[in-house]
C-alpha cells in the first residue's frame, strides 16, 4: 500500500518528496537501533514507495532495498560525521526532511528534523555506559531536541524521561513502538531441535537474549541462579545467556566462577538472527532482568514465539509486556522467587505463553512505519 493510498499524502505533487534517514548502523544486527533503522527502513519503503528514499552512511553501502538512493559520506569519527559530514552535504544537496536514529543529530540545510529517542539510560544511570556515550547525550541531545520539527519516542517511559528533563513540547512528541521482526513466530519444532542440536542444548535452558553489558544486570541474574542452586530448586536447567560482550563485562566470567556455576552458566555469543525464533522457542523461560530499557526489544521477540517471560518492572517493559509477563524488582532474591515458581509450574508457564504471544501481535513494523510516516508528514505540514 502506497503513503497516498494510506492516507500520508507528501504534499507538493510536481517532485518526489525527499526523506533522508542515517543509516550507519544498518549492518550490525547487535545494535538495537541497527535493527530498528533496517526494520523501518525496509517497511517504509513498502509502504511509501512514491518517496524518495535518502540513505546517509559513513561506509560503504550493503544490502540497502531497492528504491533507495544512498548518500555514503566517509568520515572516520562519528561525532564529526554527525556534526559536519551531514550538515555539510545537506548545504549542497538538500532534502525536505532528516530523520535522525539516535537523537544526536543536529542538521541544518533549511530540511525539517525527526528525531528518534531510545532512552535517556546514560542520564539515569550514567555509570552504565562508557564515558564517550554520556558526552554525547549532554552535550548533543538537547540540541537535537531543540532543532526537531517533530520527536519521536520509542515508549511511554522515554517521553515521560524527554518532558521530565527538557523543556520540550508534549505535542512534539509522538511515541511510535517498535516491534519484533516478521520471523520471530513460532518455529516448527525441526528448527527448534536443529538449533538445540547445533549449540549442545540437551537439557532444558533458562535464556537471555542482549548485549552482555552492565544495564543488563547479569550478576544480579546469576546470583539468582545461585540462590536456587543452593536451595535444590534448579535442577539440571542451565542458564544460556546469547549475545555479544559489550562495554564493562569484563567480570561476568569471573562472577559465574564466584557462585559456582560453571556448569551451568552458557555463554552463546552472537546467535545468528535466523536462529534467534528457535533459541527462543526452545526455552523453558526467557529473563531479562535489564535495570533500565526505553523499549526491550529481546522481550518482544521472546512473547512473539511463545515464549514465557520473566523481566523487570523498570523503564518500558511493564509498558510493553502488557501484563503478559511475570515482572519483579531486578534484585537476586525476587528473580530468584519468579524463576523457581516458573520452573515449577507448567500451567502457569503456558499461560504466559499465549498471553505473550497474542500481546506481541499488536506490534508490527508496518504499524511502525505507518505511525512514522504520520510524523513526517506533521513534521512537513
Amino acid at each position: 500500500m502506497s503513503a497516498v493510498a494510506a492516507g500520508f499524502e507528501f504534499g507538493n505533487r510536481d517532485r518526489q518528496m525527499r526523506i533522508g534517514i542515517d543509516t550507519r548502523l544498518w549492518g550490525e544486527p547487535r545494535s538495537g537501533i541497527g535493527r530498528y533503522t533496517r526494520s523501518l527502513v525496509e517497511a517504509q519503503v513498502r509502504l511509501a514507495p512514491e518517496v524518495r528514499w535518502i540513505l546517509y552512511l559513513d561506509r560503504p553501502p550493503g544490502d540497502l532495498p531497492p528504491g533507495t538512493e544512498p548518500r555514503w559520506l566517509p568520515w572516520r569519527s562519528r561525532l564529526l560525521w554527525t556534526l559536519w559530514a551531514v550538515r555539510r552535504d545537506l548545504g549542497r544537496r538538500p532534502i525536505d526532511l532528516f530523520h535522525g536514529v539516535t537523537g544526536f543529530e543536529l542538521p541544518s540545510g533549511g530540511c525539517r528534523l525527526v528525531t528518534t529517542v531510545h532512552d535517556l539510560i546514560p542520564l539515569r544511570f550514567p555509570h552504565l555506559v562508557p564515558a564517550r556515550h554520556r558526552w554525547a547525550v549532554r552535550i548533543l541531545l538537547g540540541g537535537a531536541l531543540r532543532r526537531a520539527t517533530r520527536v519521536i519516542a520509542v515508549s511511554e517511559a522515554t517521553r515521560a524521561e524527554i518532558l521530565a528533563r527538557y523543556r520540550t513540547a508534549p505535542d512534539k512528541i509522538a511515541v511510535v513502538p517498535e516491534a519484533a521482526a516478521p520471523h520471530f513466530r513460532p518455529p516448527p519444532a525441526a528448527d527448534t531441535a536443529r538449533v538445540r542440536e547445533r549449540l549442545g542444548l540437551g537439557t532444558p535452558y533458562i535464556l537471555f537474549v542482549g548485549l552482555l553489558e552492565p544495564k543488563k544486570n547479569l550478576p544480579t541474574l546469576l546470583a539468582a541462579v545461585a540462590r536456587l542452586r543452593a536451595a535444590g530448586a534448579w535442577g539440571t536447567t542451565r542458564l544460556c545467556l546469547a549475545g555479544a560482550p559489550g562495554w564493562g563485562v569484563d567480570g561476568l566470567g569471573a562472577a559465574v566462577a564466584r557462585h559456582g556455576l560453571g556448569d551451568t552458566v552458557r555463554f552463546l555469543g552472537a546467535v545468528p538472527e535466523v536462529e534467534l525464533p528457535a533459541l527462543y522457542a526452545g526455552a523453558t523461560a526467557f529473563v531479562f532482568p535489564s535495570l533500565w530499557e526505553g523499549f526491550g526489544l529481546p522481550v518482544l521477540e521472546a512473547m512473539a514465539v511463545g515464549t514465557p517471560v520473566i523481566a523487570s518492572r523498570r523503564g518500558a517493559l511493564p509498558e510493553i509486556t502488557g501484563g503478559a509477563a511475570l515482572l519483579v524488582e531486578p534484585e537476586a532474591a525476587a528473580l530468584a522467587d519468579a524463576l523457581g515458581t516458573l520452573l515449577a509450574d507448567s500451567a502457569l508457564r503456558a499461560r504466559l505463553g499465549e498471553a505473550g504471544l497474542a500481546r506481541a501481535q499488536t506490534f508490527s513494523w508496518e504499524r511502525t512505519a505507518r505511525e512514522t510516516l504520520a510524523v513526517y508528514r506533521a513534521a512537513l505540514a
